[in-house]
Order: structure tokens, then sequence, then C-alpha cells
């Protein structure tokens, strides 16, 4: 069964947009409207309604108009062009199923005049918002068996066939069950915006927006614009589950009221799956990408294997792969990324005392090449201890292994290359009590010039559990709400010196230079 679809999250049959394309197509169409109105010719009396009972072989189609109620529509002033599919063409229809006989019907008609003259490259909008194209003698596709038959109120077109009917993605996915726990997760951020452009002193006008969907930063793309094109992984209920039991132990936070981390818990897993399901282009033949970018700019590599075993189904707007029972989520890529924090970001960093911290830059001169952003910090301190606290944000209840990427001093010059300093490391985190967890390697690391490469890229912690997410979502950072609260990230990772006054003796420094923490998942 398919089901009726909700209001909230169909954008197709929206007369706004409808009403602006068409009036910008009007100037075009009243020239062939005029020319075809020869001034020896006289005013058509009938309306589109009656013209269509005064056709036999449109006895169908005109039950399907009385059905849904467009026939008074059809016979009111306005201006409409009807494409009628002749009765072979309709044998079999459900007549009981009123909704779908709509759908039907709004992909036959639309508004203003459109007659068989219009030139191939003019969009004509359907009443539920599809482009569609005259070219050849057909309109999307179908034999035109009669056309321009002029009603006081518009244009008879009488055609052989219904003209294809294509979802849009979101549509597709609103009106089969099979995919509701998609569709229901896209709709809970359904709501109603205030539009200045349509208000007016007397009247305020609210349209339906969702930010999952249509914000620009943070959306997963409006799969149900019409004329935009997507390609959408579609997971079906099942491996929608499947992807969720899997995925969600990663995103388990910490929270004294149960409820709500359920709720949080809930959210971030279904953004992590559907971050990975769409792109904006329209991907016909996957095999011959290496890759993919995601509409949340998520690099899949891949992208045969990534949607190998869908079953592939053209939409209005795009491209559907239909993933039944399981999806080859890429795990890495979407959501349990490596996390790399620049040392240079201020917005994430603290000095401890004594400590001095500047940001440094390099270029095509530079001693030492393919430092991260071209920049880094260099840390020095008077004190045997001094060094640098690091806040590491969107971590996952996951293990990973923790590196400090240094610099080597020769990006200082040639005589820096005797140059080395001992570091020790320690590691925050919150625990599964919620309570502060500390990991110390005080086992002094050296670092000094290597014998290749200016990086020198040190594991300062092997396979580490986080038992908890500390982790903030693009729902979160969309809440007005939210907007000007800090976020106190509760994992930090401190580097500091171990030079003793022997060791300076020895030619160790209490001075370093950090281009990046990464924090690398630590995959089966």
């Amino acid at each position: 069964m398919i089901r009726t679809m909700k209001d909230t999250c169909l954008h197709f049959c929206r007369w706004t947009v409808g009403l602006a394309i068409c009036v910008c197509l009007l100037a075009a169409c009243s020239d062939d409207w005029n020319n075809h109105y020869g001034k020896d010719e006289s005013l058509p009396t009938a309306s589109l309604m009656q013209q269509i009972a005064a056709e036999e072989d449109l006895s169908l189609f005109m039950r399907m108009l009385e059905l849904t109620g467009l026939d008074s529509v059809l016979s009111s002033s306005q201006t409409y062009t009807v494409w009628a599919p002749v009765d072979a063409a309709l044998e079999g229809l459900d007549m009981s199923d009123v909704d779908a006989i709509a759908r039907v019907l709004k992909n036959h008609v639309a508004r203003y005049a459109s007659p068989s003259s219009t030139d191939a490259s003019q969009k004509i909008y359907m009443l539920n918002g599809k482009p569609m194209h005259f070219a050849e003698g057909r309109f999307s596709g179908v034999e035109l068996l009669k056309s321009d038959v002029r009603c006081k109120n518009g244009i008879l077109h009488k055609i052989a066939d219904q003209i294809p009917y294509k979802y849009s993605i979101l549509e597709y996915i609103s009106l089969h069950p099979d995919y509701s726990h998609l569709y229901d997760f896209i709709c809970r951020f359904d709501e109603k915006i205030y539009d200045a452009e349509l208000s007016s002193t007397y009247d305020s006008v609210f349209v339906k927006y969702n930010p999952l969907l249509q914000d620009p930063k943070y959306g997963m793309g409006d799969i149900a614009n019409e004329d935009s094109l997507y390609t959408m992984i579609l997971p079906d209920n099942a491996a929608w589950q499947a992807a969720y039991d899997r995925i969600s132990p990663y995103f388990r936070p910490f929270n004294k009221e149960v409820a709500l981390a359920d709720s949080i818990q809930k959210v971030q897993t279904s953004l992590a799956i559907v971050e990975g399901l769409s792109f904006r282009q329209a991907i016909v033949a996957p095999a011959k990408d290496d890759s993919l970018l995601t509409v949340t700019q998520k690099l899949i590599y891949g992208a045969g294997d990534y949607l190998n075993g869908y079953e592939a189904l053209e939409a209005s707007n795009g491209m559907m792969y239909l993933a039944k029972g399981q999806l080859n989520a890429n795990d890495t890529c979407v959501w349990n990324h490596v996390i790399n924090l620049e040392a240079e970001n201020m917005d994430y960093r603290q000095s401890l005392s004594g400590t001095n911290a500047y940001i440094r830059t390099t270029d095509i001169n530079s001693l030492v090449q393919n430092v991260s952003d071209a920049s880094y910090l260099e840390v020095s301190s008077g004190n045997v201890d001094g060094g640098i606290v690091f806040d590491i944000p969107n971590t996952l209840a996951a293990t990973y292994d923790v590196y400090v990427d240094f610099v080597s001093p020769l990006v200082d010059g040639e005589n820096m290359r005797e140059e080395k300093t001992k570091l020790v490391f320690q590691l925050k985190f919150r625990g599964d009590n919620g309570r502060q967890t500390i990991k110390n390697n005080n086992t002094p690391t050296e670092v000094a010039v290597p014998e290749k490469g200016g990086i020198v890229s040190v594991k300062a912690f092997s396979a580490v559990p986080f038992p908890v997410a500390d982790f903030y979502d693009n729902m979160w950072k969309l809440d007005k709400d939210n907007i000007g609260v800090d976020i106190a990230e509760t994992t930090t990772l401190q580097v500091k010196t171990k030079v003793s006054s022997t060791d300076a003796k020895k030619g160790y420094v209490r001075k370093f230079r950090i281009d990046r923490i990464r924090l690398v998942p630590s995959v089966k």
C-alpha cells in the first residue's frame, strides 16, 4: 500500500513556487497564445471541463477530475493547459485511490497556456512542480493525438498515453512505507518560518522549512526541489535499523537525565546515517568515479563499491539507489573519521604557566615542507615543564590512537640541525560515570631532526577507549538557542617539555613546534 503524503514534507505542489515561475514565463507564452487566436478567429465558448466532457474518448479522465475536485478548477476563469490521456491509456487505474489519482492528474495539468509551438528549451511546470517539455511533436515523450484545442480558459491536448510519473526523491520516500524510518527522521525537523518577502502589513505569511534539507551549510540537500539534481541512497527500514544498531554505540553520551541522553544519541546516530546518503549530482554510472563528495562535504572513496548492490531508480530530480536490508556505510569517511586539530587554532589551546606560544608560517622557500595549512605553533618555556593544553572537539565513544605531528627544527634553518627536546603527554576525557579519566605518558619522548622529511609524527597514546561521546551535531549548531553558547570540550591533550637542568647541559631545549594533533580511529 502507498500511504498519503504528509503536507509537512512535500514541496512539489507549492503554488507559490509555481506562480513565481509561471509569471516569468507568461510573456513568452502570451505571444504564442495571441498568434494562436488570429484576428479573424472567433473566441472559444467552452471551458476546459466542457471540452473534455465533449470528447468521447476522455471519459475516464473526466471521471478522475470529478473524483478529485479538479473539475471545478478547470471550469474556473483561470487559465490552464491540460494533457488528457485517452481512455485506453487509463484502463487499470484504481479509481478508489483518490490520492494516487490526484498525483496522476497533477502530472497532466499546468497553469497558463502552453501551445504545442512552445520552444523545446522552455520548461513547463506541471501542478506538481515537475518541469516538462514539448519536443518533436511529443510532450514529455508522449505522442500528441490532438493538440491545441482552444478553450475559453486554456488549451487542451489529447495524448496517446499517460505522461510517465517520476517521483522526486523526497516524494518517493514519503509514499513508500518501507522507508518510514528515514522519512520520519527527516520530518521531525519540519517547521514554519516567517517569510518577510511574502508578508504584508496586514498579512503575515509563514512557509514550510526543514533545516535538515534546506540549510545551505548543514543541510543534506533539498531533495524535494524539482529544479535541482541529487543522488541519494535510500535505506529501507531494515537497512536503517541495521545501520542504527551498529553506529549508535559510538554516539553514547553522558547525561544524568537518561531520557535526554537517549534522545541525543538517537538524533546524532540518525544524522550520522543521513550524512553519507546524498550527493549534489545525478550519479548514473558510479563505477566511473574514484570518489564522491556528499552534500555535507564527506569524501567517499571507491564510489563503485559504495553504491554497489543497490537498485538504481531514476527520480524527477536525480537518481535513487535503493538499499534493501543493508547499507554499504563507509564509517571512517562519514562519521568515525580522523579528528584533526591544527595546533595554531587559538580556540582550542591554552598555554601552561611560563610558556610562550607563537604562530609561525612556512612558504615554498622553507626547509620544511608539507606542513598542514602551511602554519604551526612554536612553543617555548623557561620552566622545566612548560607546555600547551589542547581541547579536542567531537570525540566519539570509540577507540583512538593519539598522534602529535611536530615540525622539524630545520624549519628555522640549518643551524638548528642539532636541536632536540624531550616531551611527555597527558590525555583527559570523560569516563563512563561522567567523571574525568586521566592517562599519562610520562616516558620522555625525544623530538629532533629526522633523517628524512620535516614532520616528526609521535604516537602519544595507543588504542585508548573513550567510553562516551563528546559530540556536537549540526542540528545543535543550527538551534538559535545555542547561538553564543560556548562549547566546553571534555577531552584534552597536554604536551609538555621534560627537560631538566642536566638535560639542558646535554643540548636539550625547552622548545618544540607542533603542526597538528590527530586522533585516528582504531578500526578492526
